[in-house]
């Protein structure tokens, strides 16, 4: 019901030491109101019912107000509670309303008690055998079966506090392993950022800077195409760290200009890893369109991933960029690099960490593609993915 569900989320939003407040005010305003007052629990029938006095009525608020208590203290709120409610059974005091705060603080004790619960329910089971024994001594009309009865309800209440803990803390474990998880996969994230972002600068500016150690000294134009090539290489590794950093942090940089890497800037990373020494050729098949969101991104980093292992593994040898446009919508990359060939320059080849084609794996995942690799018989190798584009990329 709408109403009822209202209330449940007002009640909800009280501060719990407040809520605690409102129950014992409420329940206690009830205990005292006709039509209300006299619809408690029946405990026992006794041969003699004592009228309501004052020592009624300090027993109906010793059983009310305790429950502000209910929530910081729960064991002792159920002392205070099931002392005054014994001793007004067995001062044999018509019903009260006020009784129910028994069950309401078996409840709450088996709920949130954090410590001693078992003790607080031997003992209090222990205290309910005395009570009973008690009142059949005084000439009870219940049989002792009839008293193991009724304590199914009291205990029922207990069982369903200790029910609702487990869920609690079912739900606090759940909510921590999300948490967990979710941070590592932020941090998955952010290294594979780190990964791609940072690799390939960084290959291709040492691949630059050995390749420097082979030009003669004399060629001082090489060498200064060199050097060139080695600070755009730097500028841009910065440039794409501080948009990383950006993302990570809105604050770092306020002036920040956010580049995306998308499918158009492809062009860019087969110039680069020409400037380091890398025969890249760069073919274009079908209708050109915009490739962007997560499609370009991915597309843009297989590229960026098959280039970085071309100066790792291959250096000099002939690498083929190749981009697809399909007619269904979507678009193919394939980057090739040959297994045979005389290497010019005989730069040392670079250690890997083996996370970038994992970490590819999973980011063309993420847009619906397909990834594949195949080492060829003659050492070369091929990188081919295959991903979904939106329809309305078209340019």
């Amino acid at each position: 019901m709408p109403g009822m569900q209202w209330l449940v989320e007002r009640w909800k939003v009280i501060p719990v030491g407040r809520r605690d407040v409102l129950l014992a005010a409420v329940v206690t305003i009830l205990s005292f109101t006709p039509g209300f007052a006299d619809k408690g629990v029946v405990f026992d029938s006794l041969a003699t019912t004592r009228p309501v006095d004052l020592p009624a009525v300090l027993l109906v608020l010793g059983q009310c107000l305790p429950l502000v208590l209910r929530s910081r203290a729960p064991a002792v709120c159920l002392l205070l509670v099931s002392a005054c409610f014994f001793a007004y059974q067995c001062l044999s005091y018509p019903p009260s309303l006020a009784t129910i705060t028994l069950y309401i603080a078996l409840c709450s004790a088996g709920m949130l008690q954090a410590r001693g619960r078992q003790i607080t329910a031997v003992l209090w089971t222990g205290g309910y055998a005395g009570l009973s024994g008690f009142l059949i001594a005084l000439g009870s009309e219940l049989r002792s079966i009839e008293y193991v009865n009724f304590f199914v309800l009291p205990a029922g209440c207990w069982l369903l506090g200790a029910w609702g803990r487990r869920r609690l803390i079912e739900q606090a474990q759940f909510q921590q392993w999300r948490m967990e998880s979710a941070m590592n996969e932020e941090r998955e994230n952010i290294a594979r950022e780190l990964h791609d972002v940072v690799t390939h600068h960084v290959t291709a500016m040492v691949m630059q800077a050995d390749a420097a150690q082979y030009v003669d000294p004399a060629d001082r134009q090489k060498i200064e195409a060199g050097l060139s090539a080695i600070g755009t290489t730097g500028r841009r590794a910065l440039a794409d760290l501080r948009e990383l950093l950006g993302l990570l942090s809105p604050d770092h940089d306020a002036h920040a200009v956010p580049r995306s890497p998308t499918a158009g800037r492809i062009g860019e990373l087969v110039e680069q890893t020409r400037l380091a020494g890398q025969p890249v050729e760069y073919v274009e098949h079908g209708s050109p369109r915009v490739i962007d969101g997560i499609a370009g991104l991915a597309v843009y980093r297989v590229v960026q991933e098959a280039l970085t292992n071309a100066l790792k593994h291959a250096p000099n040898r002939r690498t083929l960029v190749s981009l697809t446009y399909l007619v269904s919508g979507g678009v193919t990359v394939e980057v090739t690099t040959d297994g045979a060939g005389d290497e010019v320059r005989r730069v040392p080849r670079l250690t890997s960490s083996g996370r970038g084609l994992a970490g590819l794996q999973r980011r063309v995942r993420l847009a619906a593609g397909e990834l594949t690799t195949k080492q060829e018989t003659d050492g070369g190798f091929v990188l081919r993915a295959t991903l979904p584009t939106r329809s309305g990329d078209a340019a």
